[in-house]
């Protein structure tokens, strides 16, 4: 993989654009209009009290809903009318806050299964360099893993498949501060290397130490987007727009 070109990709150009998103499960219009963009090499954070469209969102940008409309452009690519394999195929990974790891696999085989769509795959080698606890679980099954392990192997199993914008719903929630830390330095070493990350996240302190920009949602719309300044200038309010 050549780290050189993947972070000098210019952050005047959008790698997602959405705009006028509107999505639903069922007769519940969840996602009202959704406008944002996100740039290459950035990492971007959704932020917003629980039932507002912040999962919802990634999954529509994934194409995994049955009912959207708007516009969503990846990679200068509408990708609005396309199925999920496709739109992985353009290099997006998503990782859902359930893990999706195949519980009877083991870990190797979990890695091993996705087919490799983009030149920018992570090797083995360096997969196991950010996560040395898989390395040494590569014939466990997924039911025998820590909440951590799980976390760890999905976040992997979307590097190996050479996606180059990666959707990351709820990584820590419900791991240990020390598995916290070790994701965090995780999302860290992808932004230097050039990665353009989405995360939706609770912990204000997480996403602060980590992401360059915050896009809050209300009401299935943006309500306000902050930088990290903002964020720390704001805190109060934007702690009661969360409910925290």
């Amino acid at each position: 993989m050549t780290d050189a070109a993947l972070a000098k990709s210019s952050l005047a150009e959008p790698v997602l654009s959405v705009r006028g998103l509107n999505a639903w499960y069922g007769d519940s219009h969840v996602l009202q209009g959704m406008d944002f963009d996100v740039m290459a090499g950035e990492v971007v954070s959704i932020l917003g009290r629980n039932g507002v469209g912040k999962t919802t969102t990634l999954r529509a940008i994934m194409g995994i809903l049955p009912k959207r409309s708007g516009s969503v452009s990846v990679f200068d690519q509408e990708t609005i009318k396309m199925a999920p394999r496709s739109v992985a195929r353009l290099g997006v990974g998503y990782c859902p806050e359930e893990r999706g790891i195949f519980a009877s696999l083991t870990v190797k085989e979990n890695l091993m299964l996705p087919p490799v769509v983009g030149k920018h795959a992570v090797h083995l080698d360096e997969i196991f360099e950010m996560f040395p606890n898989l390395k040494e679980r590569l014939a466990s099954p997924g039911t025998k893993l820590s909440g951590g392990e799980q976390q760890m192997l999905a976040i992997a199993r979307i590097l190996r498949s050479g996606s180059r914008l990666l959707l990351l719903d709820e990584p820590t929630e419900g791991l240990a501060p020390v598995i916290v830390q070790q994701i965090g330095a995780t999302i860290r070493r992808l932004k230097e290397r050039g990665f353009t990350i989405i995360l939706v996240e609770q912990g204000l302190h997480f996403v602060r130490s980590i992401a360059d920009r915050h896009y809050l949602v209300e009401h299935g719309q943006i309500a306000r987007s902050v930088d990290n300044k903002g964020l720390l200038e704001n805190m109060d309010s934007i702690r009661g727009l969360l409910a925290l």
